[in-house]
């Protein structure tokens, strides 16, 4: 009897790893199919920064914002104070001064009617802009002088949304481990958006770099269907602007297109962090489902088939692993090059360990517990 079972469970785990290597290569073939920006229309754009105690970090962002390569008369900023209790709003203003942009600085409403703070943030934003393309990043990021002029050149007419890289930067007082885990791991997950994008569908986007057309967002309906929720307000806002193929997404991989931010400083920082952000994936359209529910059916075999094999020895789950370990290692080759960030595959084996393990926690702790995120503790919807 037990002899059958290994004997089924084998093939289990097999067909499962089978269905990972399908849609991982689906996502390789689509990196394959990225190319470059080639609009030369200059849109109006209007940047929006949702902030909250962000007084260590939004003066960094704001000077990055003011030296971009732009023309004067097309391109505005939007800070939105989250009910800041620091000096976030003084920092704004005190800059704003200096700034060759406009800037406008307003406060989140609490009382309104739309529970989740970013997306309130966001459309506050939004109805004080005048401009064709909106342009979304965080407080604590930082942007190069042709960020803006870069992805206005991917905004051909047909385009609805295009989203870019965010990297981490590098603290030195950090652990060189701890900053090289989080960063591979942290690209991983835009490497999957970029592979979907560019086989022509979205998956993921996030709103530290990303922009869209006001009038794609506006025919998808913006925001209205996603006012409760607390995490993926900007990828499930991807996909609603081209659910019905009207508009496309587009992937900007340039140089000059990346968004650079602060890594988390402690493991449960990173653990939070990932909790928001897989409360968005019941969202997910169905074969994305389907691939995560298999993974994640395929992770909790690996983590009880792995340790048990040492007692009773058997060769099949390392297979599966190692399996799993190469088709990720070839993909991430493939993205990490294509966007000169190949530095680092060198924490590669120390994240593909402790992935496995990670992704198990975050995935329980998002669906099933509350997590801590801008001094608030929420969970995937308001309540």
């Amino acid at each position: 009897m037990m002899e059958l079972f290994n004997e089924l469970l084998t093939y289990f785990l097999i067909l499962l790893l089978a269905v990972y290597v399908r849609q991982i290569f689906f996502f390789y073939r689509g990196l394959s199919r990225l190319s470059a920006g080639s609009n030369r229309c200059l849109h109006t754009m209007t940047v929006i920064i949702p902030a909250r105690n962000e007084e260590q970090n939004i003066g960094n962002c704001l000077r990055s914002l003011m030296e971009q390569d732009y023309p004067k008369e097309k391109l505005s900023i939007i800070v939105i104070d989250d009910q800041s209790t620091d000096r976030t709003s003084d920092i704004v203003r005190t800059l704003t001064l200096q700034s060759p942009f406009p800037v406008t600085l307003l406060r989140s409403d609490i009382t309104s009617s739309i529970r989740s703070p970013k997306i309130r943030a966001m459309s506050l934003g939004i109805q004080h802009s005048l401009s064709d393309i909106i342009v979304t990043t965080d407080a604590d990021c930082t942007v190069s002088p042709l960020w803006v002029a870069t992805i206005n050149t991917y905004f051909d007419e047909n385009v609805g949304i295009v989203t870019g890289l965010t990297v981490y930067e590098s603290r030195r007082e950090r652990s060189a481990i701890f900053y090289g885990i989080q960063f591979l791991d942290f690209i991983s997950y835009t490497s999957i958006a970029a592979g979907a994008i560019g086989m022509g569908r979205v998956l993921v986007s996030n709103g530290s770099n990303m922009a869209f057309r006001i009038q794609a967002f506006d025919e998808s309906g913006g925001f209205d269907t996603l006012a409760h929720i607390n995490t993926g307000d900007d990828s499930l806002l991807a996909q609603k602007i081209v659910a019905d193929r009207r508009w496309k997404a587009r992937f900007a991989y340039d140089d000059h297109a990346v968004v650079r931010t602060q890594p988390a400083a402690t493991w449960k920082e990173v653990l939070h962090q990932r909790m928001r952000w897989v409360g968005q994936t019941s969202y997910y359209p169905p074969y994305m489902m389907f691939f995560m529910i298999c993974t994640f059916i395929m992770f909790i075999l690996l983590t009880v088939w792995l340790p048990l094999s040492f007692f009773h020895w058997s060769i099949v789950p390392w297979l599966i692993l190692a399996g799993k370990f190469s088709t990720d290692y070839f993909f991430m080759r493939k993205f990490t090059t294509l966007t000169h960030t190949t530095n680092a595959m060198r924490y590669f084996f120390q994240t593909a360990v402790i992935h496995i393990p990670f992704i198990l926690l975050s995935t329980f702790g998002g669906y099933f517990f509350s997590f801590d995120w801008k001094d608030r503790t929420l969970t995937k919807e308001s309540q």
